[in-house]
Formats: structure tokens, sequence, C-alpha cells
């Protein structure tokens, strides 16, 4: 019996980091659209979600962006700008 509790615990513990890999791709996915639209020209997104918000927040100040997140009716506004070189 005691073997088929370790048994059991250790796959659910197995199983947990699965799960929440699954919102960590989609939310991967979602940006990759995002930095294509960005590249794109398009310099204003929508989402829903505080952890893409920030996800987004994050991936502009990698590559140079500036992001500004505005909270809105039906969730955030991220608007993304690149700031001119100056010499």
């Amino acid at each position: 019996m005691k073997k088929l509790f370790i048994l059991l615990l250790g796959a659910a513990l197995l199983a947990l980091p699965a799960a929440a890999n699954n919102a960590t791709e989609a939310d991967q996915k979602w940006l990759a659209v995002v930095e294509k639209m960005v590249t794109q020209g398009k310099d204003t997104v929508s989402t829903t979600s505080t952890e893409r918000a920030e996800l987004a927040k994050n991936w502009a100040a990698s590559k140079g962006y500036t992001a500004s997140v505005a909270k809105t009716e039906n969730g955030y506004q991220i608007t993304f700008s690149k700031p001119i070189a100056q010499n």
C-alpha cells in the first residue's frame, strides 16, 4: 500500500509541471504572434491576461521597445514604441 501511494504521488508530481507547461506554451505562441505583429508595424495589442501583459512588457524591454500597459474594461491594452536613436 505504501508503494502504491508513493507511485501515485510521484505520478501526480510529474503531471503538475506538464499541466503548467501547456499554459506557458500557449503564452509563448501568443507572444510569437505579438512579436510578428509588432515587427510588421502594428503598435497596439490587447489581452485579458495579466500574465500575458507582463510577458509582452518584458519581451518589449528585451528587444529595445518600450511598452505601456493600460487597464481597459475588457483587460489590458499594450502599446509598443521603439525609441529613435540619437547621435
